[in-house]
């Protein structure tokens, strides 16, 4: 194993070249977050910035671009104690530190792991980027991982941003590149941020709304445009829950209009009946069959078994 000496300097701010060269997030580079920044200005930098010398006796960042950042244009510092590598530092070594720092503050997010993967191409073989890092990177070790990985960076920086906050999970990612217009990728994600919708509601409501869109021959930009939906979305009255309940009725009943009006008929069916609220009838899924289900709660065991038995009775 060959450990790498780390010389702690104090370096000239203005010997450092602030390019996003190496950072696994470029996309936000540019922004320090209140709570970092509150951080930074509370208790200063912890941890000090890797720099990476270039022999003209300047700097590349490797490791702290933000931290950089506020030191220059937040706290006006002119000098800034960094940890420095050596220009002939090999590009393994780099690129372990680079994952390592990282990681020291938290797991990468999936658009990150597609931007480490761009930044190691640059350097490594597929296959060798695959052996050296995909198993810290906690990913399938198969090329095809390293395709999807690409096609993340292709997409709209604001989606981009949504997945490296973690709005959206990975088989949503998968889903949504396999839309070929970028701005039915957007409207969807808009939608998605704008109700604060989970994984699970996430695919529930993409499936509905591409679905409906496919059979009415429109993009989903242009369906999620249309007056109901937007009546439902701008309704000053309608709280989120309220405007999710109603977009995803609108939505089954303009897929499956007959499966709405078997609901609302067997919803006051039901409803007719006057049972107790501990009874509940349910019906087969999507009104396969004919079959219903009666459910009882009880206090316990022992109100059960005297129910259980008079029932045998009948």
């Amino acid at each position: 194993m060959v450990v790498i000496n780390f010389p702690c300097n104090s370096v000239s701010l203005q010997s450092i070249t602030f390019t996003r060269e190496w950072s696994l997030h470029p996309w936000e580079s540019q922004t320090i977050s209140v709570d970092l920044d509150q951080s930074f200005s509370r208790i200063g930098i912890l941890h000090k910035p890797i720099l990476l010398a270039r022999g003209d006796g300047r700097f590349d960042i490797l490791c702290g671009y933000k931290r950089l950042q506020f030191a220059l244009n937040k706290a006006q510092m002119r000098n800034i104690d960094c940890l420095i590598l050596l220009q002939e530092t090999q590009p393994t070594a780099l690129l372990d530190i680079l994952l390592t720092d990282q990681c020291s503050a938290r797991p990468l997010s999936q658009a990150e792991k597609a931007r480490f993967v761009e930044i190691c191409s640059r350097f490594l073989s597929h296959q060798d980027i695959i052996t050296y890092f995909f198993e810290r990177l906690q990913l399938r070790k198969k090329l095809s991982t390293i395709k999807e990985l690409n096609s993340i960076l292709q997409l709209d920086p604001i989606i981009i941003a949504e997945i490296h906050g973690g709005t959206l999970q990975e088989r949503m990612v998968n889903e949504l590149l396999r839309l070929q217009e970028t701005s039915d990728r957007l409207a969807l994600v808009q939608l998605f941020k704008d109700l604060a919708l989970g994984e699970g509601k996430q695919k529930r409501f993409f499936t509905l709304i591409r679905d409906i869109s496919f059979r009415l021959g429109s993009t989903i930009s242009a369906y999620l445009r249309t007056k109901e939906i937007d009546k439902i979305l701008k309704h000053p009255d309608l709280n989120i829950p309220q405007r999710i309940q109603h977009l995803k009725e609108l939505l089954q009943e303009q897929l499956s209009p007959l499966h709405s009006q078997a609901e609302e008929e067997f919803t006051k069916q039901v409803r007719d009946l006057q049972l107790p609220p501990q009874y509940i009838i349910s019906h087969s899924p999507s009104f396969e069959k004919d079959t219903v289900t009666l459910s009882i709660s009880f206090e316990n065991f022992e109100a059960c078994a005297n129910m259980a038995s008079q029932i045998n009775k009948i």
